[in-house]
């Protein structure tokens, strides 16, 4: 990771915020050219909260999260920021020794794919103690029990007679359990939750959300979730970054975003979820698509699938603003945010 020039340092720390993220940019090599995946984005995560990461595929948000914890490949991709502060101190420059003591022990993940991520050859119970293991103080027989008790805690029916099992012994909602049990090894302060419930049948989906839910009030740790699925975001976050072509467009707390959504796309996503009391003949979907990093366009990278798009938002990207004075609800868009756009259209063509 690399801090950007002219770095602007924070003076003052708040101690509610243990994850504070500036002008993040991810950027990755495509036939010799760097384009980014992830752009200038900022954010804050406080303690015990969820904040959800929404968008569709490709927008950018697992790509957030791979570059909190620095696992971008460095031989194709490179990670930048003014800062990535964790409970106060900034990961920008620490060597790889010394992210590994905050991966995994102070910042967990739980990944996409559990079939993929678990290993294989390995029983669940020892990839499970391996984190005790390699960041605790633990000989094998403390770590196993240990990791008993965290499958227990993430409710594995006979925890102690699968303890010796592999993952392919396991359904796909009892491998994400093995992956939660994984990530609150060590008991982090941060969980990075990467779509675990994407591959799962609505009623998993539903014990899945409901035991994160649980685990979150009895450890007080903070969640990042990152979804596609808004439907997924009312029932778990407290605040919603809303993501598109490797831009956050909107956030707010998740209340304000769902009586109040700002952004085009935010208000397209939301008339694209399916409704029981909707006709089928009525469902929403967004035409075109993101487009891809090595071809972005100039100005509001949604501005080419947008109704209200005006020329300003072919030529010029908008920044995060407030909606209105005091708010914490802001969004970046030209024809929604508290704009004077004559003006700024007069210097655009000026």
């Amino acid at each position: 990771m690399h801090t950007m020039p002219n770095s602007i340092q924070s003076s003052e720390s708040n101690p509610d915020i243990i994850l504070d993220v500036r002008k993040l940019r991810t950027s990755f090599r495509i036939a010799g050219e760097w384009h980014a995946a992830v752009r200038d984005i900022s954010f804050t995560l406080r303690r015990n909260e969820t904040l959800a990461l929404v968008g569709e595929s490709g927008c950018g948000k697992s790509v957030t999260a791979l570059s909190v914890l620095d696992l971008v490949p460095s031989q194709n991709g490179r990670i930048e920021a003014e800062q990535i502060q964790f409970n106060g101190r900034n990961l920008l420059g620490l060597s790889e020794d010394e992210m590994r003591e905050i991966r995994g022990n102070r910042i967990s993940m739980i990944f996409q794919e559990p079939m993929t991520a678990l290993n294989p050859v390995l029983s669940v119970g020892h990839q499970v103690a391996e984190a005790l293991l390699y960041h605790r103080d633990m000989n094998k027989e403390e770590a196993n029990r240990a990791a008993l008790e965290l499958l227990d805690q993430v409710k594995i029916p006979s925890a102690s007679s699968r303890f010796k099992e592999y993952p392919h012994q396991f359904s796909g909602g009892m491998r994400q359990r093995v992956m939660i049990a994984m990530a609150l090894a060590c008991r982090p302060d941060i969980i990075l939750a990467d779509e675990p419930t994407t591959a799962l049948d609505v009623t998993i989906q539903s014990q899945i959300l409901a035991l994160l839910g649980e685990l979150k009030r009895d450890t007080g740790m903070s969640l990042i979730f990152i979804t596609h699925n808004l439907g997924v975001v009312a029932s778990i976050a407290d605040r919603v970054a809303v993501m598109y072509a490797g831009n956050i467009v909107e956030i707010a707390d998740v209340d304000s975003l769902f009586a109040h959504p700002t952004h085009p796309y935010t208000e397209a996503l939301m008339r694209s979820i399916p409704r029981s009391d909707r006709d089928t003949e009525t469902l929403h979907s967004i035409p075109g698509q993101v487009p891809p990093i090595s071809r972005m366009p100039d100005g509001c990278r949604f501005a080419a699938r947008c109704d209200l798009a005006r020329p300003i938002c072919r030529k010029l990207d908008p920044a995060l603003q407030q909606i209105n004075a005091g708010s914490t609800h802001e969004v970046a868009c030209w024809v929604r945010g508290d704009h004077d756009l004559t003006a700024i259209e007069d210097r655009a063509n000026g």
